[in-house]
């Protein structure tokens, strides 16, 4: 199965679209007097029409959504479940290109639950968000090295780590993780239920709320 569209990324895809609308009124607006442009990386100014400005920022942003879109639209696969267990593929830098490699791949005699949870990060480098992800833990996991299980205090924590985990999971469940919105979870849940009845798929995204995640019945 693949990633559904991210809100945030259609809303880039579309913003993409409209300046790719108006890009013709931007450069003929811009006109082609001379103007001074710093290069960065070597510190020097050089001279170019004015409508080179629009094209240096027009172009970077048009082609990063229009990576995104094209990756979406070929639904590279995010998870793959059947009898003998799960993978799971990390996208790679947020384009929804994903890995040829899994990331996860377990038996379901390895697998304890799968869960779906909420990675706190920095959109952009800055801009405090959020970012759903889906994992597997392991039946042999310990809650940290030297413990096994968390305390009650940790279950309705709603402190993070550094890397951005919740203090209410395992600490190895980040790395056997990827990212996944939740619909295309409530999907991936519809399998989990078929191949391995015994595995619960939980909801951990809100602190002390745990909850199964409803597996998305197919459009008839």
């Amino acid at each position: 199965m693949s990633d559904t569209l991210r809100p945030h990324d259609l809303v880039i895809i579309v913003l993409a679209v409209a300046l790719l609308v108006l890009l013709p009124w931007l450069l003929a607006s811009a006109g082609s007097e001379p103007a001074e442009y710093r290069d960065h990386r070597t510190g020097q100014d050089m001279t170019a029409p004015a409508w080179v400005g629009v094209l240096v920022f027009a172009l970077p942003f048009m082609a990063w959504a229009g990576m995104k879109a094209w990756n979406r639209a070929a639904k590279p696969t995010a998870a793959t479940v059947g009898p003998g267990g799960v993978r799971l593929y990390r996208e790679i830098g947020g384009l929804y290109l994903r890995g040829e490699t899994p990331a996860v791949d377990l038996p379901w005699s390895e697998v304890r639950r799968m869960v779906l949870w909420r990675r706190r990060k920095r959109w952009l480098g800055f801009l405090p968000g959020w970012e759903t992800r889906v994992g597997a833990e392991r039946a042999d996991d310990w809650y940290q090295v030297s413990r096994k299980d968390p305390t009650p205090k940790e279950l309705a924590s709603p402190d993070h780590r550094k890397d951005g985990s919740p203090v209410r999971l395992g600490s190895m469940l980040h790395t056997r993780s990827v990212k996944l919105t939740p619909k295309a979870a409530r999907r991936l849940a519809k399998s989990v239920a078929r191949y391995a009845m015994g595995i619960d798929f939980t909801d951990e995204r809100i602190p002390g709320e745990p909850r199964p995640v409803e597996p998305l019945e197919p459009r008839p």
